[in-house]
């Protein structure tokens, strides 16, 4: 099979959906022997870094890779299509395959309301994607309902392809954590991810004040992007100088596994999750979680999560609680948390993706014979 891949942010975009690509690269070259790929990219200077990418991933990649201009895609002569960023830019006259593995960007999920014509147009993308789509791929159940009830589309159309997190690097030794990070010598929580307001930051940082109103000095450690200068300025006018809180920024993924372990929870109460990788992760990685009983989390985290509604603070804060008094419990929720996790793999993964490409194909085949 030759798939034509729409990799204009595959050099630019690392983790989240570049993540997703990664693992199944990897997966498809050892899984299809004669598997091909063009590669479409916005600026062909940027052959020589995508490939020295691919061969940092698998050495099998490159030589199985050609690159061409994104102009030239709805020419190509690929036996099928993939969009991995969740919409269909430049349509093909081939098969196309998109991955939509949520539809955040088209939803009102802050309080942002200025944003109601970016909402707007970026809907307007979504739906157009679907109407062109031969497949689409999603990664949870909750998403594919969300796209069968937001855009209309009809169920077998769509394949679910649940994530993993079977990549992390569990067998290294602990790695050096960034200094304000080494400080933690006590139990801490640790939070990760972005800022916006889907990821529900303000229901931790009200359980993290009562907290500490209670005389509970724990204090959050925060990976990911961040704050900008009004949402600082927020937090601040809110709960004063936040001494509970320490942000660190990105780390690696070897820094990410150790503080997974190290500390007492992962607690992710975000609201709207296609998946929800960290919560994965931080169970294979041998962590504790705490999450939101909100839209795909549910799913991925199972029984082997201590889990509260995404908009009471004080739940979550009992949760917490539990966790720093409640003899073996996060023992046994890391236990849990390891056979959930072991359900998952990027192999799996990458089997029923392609599969959905071969259905598309022989679509597309079946349509030129007729």
């Amino acid at each position: 099979m030759h798939l034509a891949i729409e990799a204009t942010k595959l050099l630019g975009e690392r983790r989240g959906i570049g993540r997703y690509v990664r693992n199944l690269l990897r997966q498809f070259v050892q899984q299809q022997p004669t598997l091909r790929f063009t590669m479409y990219v916005a600026q062909i200077d940027d052959t020589v870094a995508l490939m020295a990418l691919l061969a940092s991933w698998h050495d099998a990649l490159p030589a199985r890779t050609t690159v061409a201009l994104i102009d030239a895609l709805p020419e190509t002569d690929a036996d099928v299509v993939w969009y991995p960023w969740n919409l269909i830019t430049t349509a093909a006259r081939r098969p196309m395959v998109v991955s939509t593995l949520d539809l955040a960007p088209m939803l009102q999920l802050d309080d942002q309301g200025w944003r109601v014509l970016k909402r707007l147009k970026y809907r307007r993308r979504y739906q157009r994607t679907a109407a062109k789509a031969t497949a689409i791929l999603t990664i949870s159940e909750f998403s594919k309902r969300e796209i069968v009830e937001r855009l209309q589309v009809d169920p077998s159309r769509i394949t679910v392809t649940l994530l993993a997190a079977d990549d992390l690097p569990l067998d290294e030794a602990p790695a050096p954590l960034p200094a304000l990070a080494a400080t933690m010598s006590g139990p801490f929580f640790l939070t990760v991810g972005g800022q916006e307001g889907r990821k529900n930051l303000r229901t931790l940082y009200d359980a993290m004040a009562l907290l500490h109103a209670r005389g509970v000095a724990v204090p959050l450690l925060q990976c990911g992007p961040g704050m900008s200068a009004q949402t600082r300025a927020q937090t601040r006018a809110r709960y004063g100088a936040v001494p509970w809180l320490t942000h660190v920024g990105y780390v690696t993924d070897e820094q990410l596994v150790t503080l997974y372990r190290r500390a007492t929870a992962l607690v992710f109460p975000s609201r709207y999750e296609g998946f929800g990788l960290p919560v994965l992760e931080a169970m294979r990685a041998g962590g504790a979680v705490i999450c939101a009983d909100a839209s795909s989390l549910p799913e991925v985290a199972g029984d082997a999560a201590l889990r509260f509604a995404w908009n009471d603070a004080p739940a979550l804060a009992a949760q917490m609680m539990r966790l720093l008094h409640e003899p073996g419990l996060r023992d046994a929720l890391i236990a849990g948390g390891q056979a959930q996790a072991a359900r998952f793999s990027w192999s799996k993964t990458a089997a029923e993706t392609l599969a959905c490409f071969e259905r598309a194909a022989g679509q597309g085949a079946a349509a030129q014979r007729a």
